[in-house]
């Protein structure tokens, strides 16, 4: 009897607690729903335009900043290659790096890409995607189509977005131990050089 009467009156007192404490759990959600649309706003840019680092939004030459770290709460960079004529960038792309805080997503839109991704290389065409996970070492290239696209994603987003920043103009371009520590300055560690146009075309003609 004894025992029965403890289940009981623990039965009743748990189910007064789980109706406080689901009461409590209710006025913190609600409290935290009013701190996040306080907090977070939607976020429109439009086409051709820019994020800049001081919030202001305006035309890039490039590479599109489309959402920054402020933006989302450290969780996401997103940019964007717009689809355009590159002749004048064919075979070119990032060099050999890794990324310590960051895992990076790559969509084409258009045209062809060449990836390496832990040594393997990826020939990417448009509606391809491809995952560039964090401490795995990669590059990437536009190979020889010259209508080309894509779009990076970056989570969490570190200070992925001040990257691609336009950097301070110099009259004479980085020396190799300036560069690696531009890339330590960004949370990557910088290990080697870009595909060439020869090892692009080799995974190109693999189909």
């Amino acid at each position: 009897m004894k025992r029965r009467k403890f289940l009981a009156l623990g039965a009743g007192l748990g189910a007064a607690s789980m109706t406080q404490s689901m009461t409590g759990v209710a006025q913190a959600l609600g409290e935290t729903a009013k701190t996040a649309a306080g907090a977070r706003k939607p976020l429109l840019v439009r086409a051709g335009m820019s994020r800049h680092a001081d919030g202001s939004e305006g035309p890039h030459p490039f590479q599109n900043t489309l959402v920054r770290s402020f933006d989302s709460d450290g969780k996401l960079v997103a940019l964007v290659l717009p689809v355009n004529n590159y002749e004048h960038n064919l075979y070119q792309g990032a060099p050999l790096h890794v990324h310590h805080e960051n895992d990076e997503w790559l969509y084409i839109l258009d045209g062809e890409f060449v990836a390496e991704v832990g040594g393997v290389r990826y020939r990417l065409k448009r509606g391809d995607s491809l995952l560039m996970p964090k401490e795995i070492p990669h590059r990437w290239s536009i190979a020889g189509i010259p209508q080309a696209g894509a779009i990076h994603l970056y989570t969490p987003a570190g200070r992925m977005d001040l990257a691609f920043d336009d950097p301070p103009k110099k009259d004479r371009p980085p020396t190799p131990e300036e560069r690696k520590a531009e890339f330590e300055s960004f949370g990557m560690t910088l290990l080697g050089p870009p595909l060439t146009r020869q090892e692009i075309e080799a995974v190109s003609r693999l189909g």
